[in-house]
């Protein structure tokens, strides 16, 4: 049987969470076969950890780095300009990851600064020509209108709203991301999306170390969980986990590439 090709969209792989056996889940997210992994980074040493990380293993690291909603409210113009210099970067593959969370925030100003940052990292990956990856909680319709007007390319990492929703964000070319959530019991919104949306725009995340996927919930997740999400992916879809796996990466490829989908 040919080995199969897994892939972790959404890695925090350089959290502090991972800081203590790092070589050990590298090691063992390789011995899983996780052949692609994007390493999200929020902070410029994690950008700058990341870029050594991809350095030694360039084909199997990708990197994104964005400003998450909760912290632009400590955005300096120099921290910004740092920002846009380190996004730059040749090793840098993606912006994100960005976009609204309005969970905690309930201050109209402060929903306002996240929107205001959103758009503007979209526009910086309009102009350095990378995709984005998204953050969306509690916010979805003002998400969507966002990445309508501002309308680039890029995916909904950690999707958990309506088949409904997902269709329309594909229908603006962009795709989805389903984790740990949809191998939960209670998880019916994920399921539904993974039955019914176009399999051009699916893709697989962990987005350890949170939300790690049955039959690890409760614990740490990590990159070498991946198998448990694209199984349950293929299980829901009615293909094989062969079928299910060769379609992310050729999605995947695809969007890190921004070509159309044919």
């Amino acid at each position: 049987m040919e080995k199969l090709r897994y892939i972790d969209t959404h890695a925090h792989i350089v959290d502090d969470a991972f800081r203590e056996d790092f070589d050990e889940v590298t090691g063992r997210l390789r011995e899983a076969g996780i052949d692609r992994v994007m390493i999200i980074t929020l902070k410029p040493e994690e950008t700058e950890k990341a870029i050594a990380l991809k350095r030694e293993d360039p084909l199997r690291y990708q990197i994104a780095a964005g400003i998450f909603p909760e912290d632009v409210r400590g955005i300096t113009e120099e921290s910004w300009q740092r920002f846009c210099r380190l996004a730059a970067d040749p090793m840098v593959d993606c912006i994100g990851e960005i976009g609204l969370d309005y969970y905690w925030v309930k201050d109209p100003e402060e929903r306002a600064l996240q929107r205001e940052f959103f758009i503007r990292q979209i526009e910086l990956a309009r102009e350095l020509n990378k995709p984005f990856a998204v953050h969306s909680r509690d916010a979805i319709q003002d998400t969507f209108d966002i990445m309508k007007e501002h309308h680039w390319h890029g995916l909904m990492h950690c999707f958990s709203g309506t088949k409904e929703m997902a269709a329309e964000f594909i229908k603006l070319g962009y795709y989805i991301a389903l984790g740990g959530p949809v191998t939960f019991k209670n998880a019916r919104h994920s399921v539904e999306v993974c039955a019914s949306v176009d399999g051009r725009y699916l893709l697989s995340e962990t987005d350890c170390p949170y939300m790690a996927p049955v039959p690890k919930r409760g614990k740490r997740n990590e990159p070498s969980y991946i198998p448990y999400i694209v199984r349950k992916m293929a299980e829901v879809r009615g293909v094989t986990e062969e079928e299910m796996t060769e379609t992310i990466w050729q999605n995947w490829e695809r969007f890190l590439r921004m070509e159309p989908v044919k």
